[in-house]
């Protein structure tokens, strides 16, 4: 591993770091740890527009780039995303079946993913 793709890596191990430590900031307390983090709970919904913009554009790059672990591991993220999120309104006596339909279709896809490694022999 050259220099550069050695430091390359690790900023992106990082990025998983601090990924980690801001879920655990919010783990316990999702609106006081995001207020500590200092995002503002009015401006959530303009916020969220950016996460689902980010959320097609690597769709988009992980269909177009056509491998499947890459696919496996980022529907396995968007699938905990809609099951998690269909769990939390579900307690909540509200409206779940969009996220559940989506997390549904998203273990369907894996499943499908895991069956085409396993018959092309790439794992």
């Amino acid at each position: 591993m050259s220099v550069l793709e050695f430091a390359a890596l690790g900023l992106v191990w990082f990025g998983v770091a601090v990924t980690g430590v801001i879920a655990c900031i919010c783990l316990y307390n999702p609106a006081a740890g995001l207020t500590k983090l200092g995002h503002e709970l009015e401006q959530l919904p303009t916020v969220m527009l950016g996460r689902y913009l980010a959320i097609f554009g690597f769709s988009f790059f992980a269909a177009y780039y056509a491998d499947f672990i890459v696919l496996l591991a980022w529907l396995t993220a968007a699938g905990f995303m809609a099951l998690f999120d269909a769990a939390l309104y579900a307690r909540q006596s509200k409206p779940y079946g969009t996220h559940l339909a989506a997390g549904v279709l998203t273990v369907i896809a894996i499943g499908l993913i895991v069956a085409a490694i396993f018959s092309n022999g790439s794992l």
